[in-house]
């Protein structure tokens, strides 16, 4: 028998199959047919900016030089003071170096002056104060202020390969902080968020562009000139990365799933990120957008996509917690189900 005779031959038999088994037998459900899905595996353009995010923040670590002087006091750091111009034979009095902890609630207790809060001073500003309080009892103190333990916590939560709490060892910034957390995810988004408590108890909440951040080494034109946004970090900060808005699509694609949506996609874009549509399944005329236009509200939105890549229609954009869903074809499903294995099938005579 001839192809054109074999192909006539599937499509009678194909016409029975609609006819006894009706549209209502096609699944409309992408659920009812066992699609490859894989909500693991990241898609590549979101693994290749967080991998690129990471080595702009390993480089950017590396240059970081704060000084000790910029690191902030908090509870259990160990403190050594020395008060250079005590005379040896006053020493016995006025101790002329002392080595104290701080306490849980920020205080040092200090031969003559007695307790002072300490939490969340530099050893300038320590340094300082302590020059003007021993001034009553010295003359002209000279007081010198050294770290000796860095026992200050920081947490590193969100979108970060080892999220948890770090000790700050010395001086750390955001950038340290990142990297101490082995970096960021694929699904990070675009921002950083620092949470602090200031002296006075009141909570503050800082936002840092994480790109400008990896990309710029931490420094960004100001109108005076440089300025840094890889801040140092203070005793009891939050770093926060949080993950960037999510899309989903399901149906007939090639990686069905949630994908973040770190940076703005069409929906071609979203389609490619997903492994692209199923050329044997899809239907092409039936895509639909579900957006959450509000709690009671779901907008669907029809999307033709032989029009779209023809130009006829606009590609529109994905917003966070779209769900883009690819019908399956009653005709394809059926032409791929029957008439595939008609013609390939080796057990049917004469084909």
């Amino acid at each position: 028998m001839s192809n054109k005779s074999k192909l006539g031959c599937c499509y009678a038999i194909l016409a029975g199959i609609l006819t006894a088994a009706g549209c209502g037998s096609v699944p409309q459900s992408s659920q009812s047919i066992s699609l490859p899905m894989d909500n693991t595996r990241p898609p590549t353009a979101s693994s290749q900016r967080a991998e690129e995010i990471n080595k702009a923040l390993s480089a950017a670590s590396q240059q970081s030089s704060g000084a000790s002087r910029d690191y902030r006091l908090g509870p259990d750091d160990l403190v050594q003071i020395t008060i250079y111009n005590i005379p040896e034979q006053e020493a016995r009095i006025t101790p002329r170096t002392v080595t104290l902890r701080v306490s849980q609630d920020g205080m040092l207790v200090l031969p003559l002056i007695g307790s002072m809060e300490v939490r969340g001073k530099t050893t300038a500003d320590l340094e300082r104060d302590l020059n003007q309080r021993y001034a009553k009892f010295i003359r002209n103190p000279q007081v010198g202020v050294l770290i000796t333990e860095f026992r200050q916590r920081v947490s590193v939560m969100g979108a970060v390969q080892k999220p948890g709490v770090f000790e700050l060892t010395g001086l750390k910034t955001v950038v340290d902080a990142l990297a101490l957390a082995g970096g960021v995810t694929e699904r990070a988004g675009n921002q950083v968020h620092i949470y602090r408590q200031d002296a006075s108890g009141a909570r503050q909440s800082i936002v840092i562009d994480l790109m400008m951040l990896a990309n710029s080494g931490g420094q960004v034109m100001g109108p005076n000139g440089p300025a840094s946004v890889n801040m140092p970090l203070q005793a009891g900060d939050v770093v926060n990365v949080p993950q960037s808005g999510m899309f989903f699509v399901d149906g007939a694609v090639g990686r069905r799933g949630s994908y973040p949506l770190a940076r703005s996609y069409t929906l071609t874009q979203a389609l490619a990120t997903a492994g692209g549509v199923d050329p044997e399944l899809a239907d092409y005329t039936g895509i639909t957008i579900n957006r959450r236009v509000s709690p009671e509200k779901l907008e669907i939105i029809p999307i033709d996509l032989n029009a779209v890549k023809s130009g006829g229609a606009v590609d529109p954009l994905i917003q966070p917690d779209d769900v883009v869903l690819v019908p399956i074809s009653g005709f394809k499903y059926f032409v791929k189900r029957f008439v595939g294995t008609l013609i390939s099938g080796p057990s049917m005579p004469g084909f």
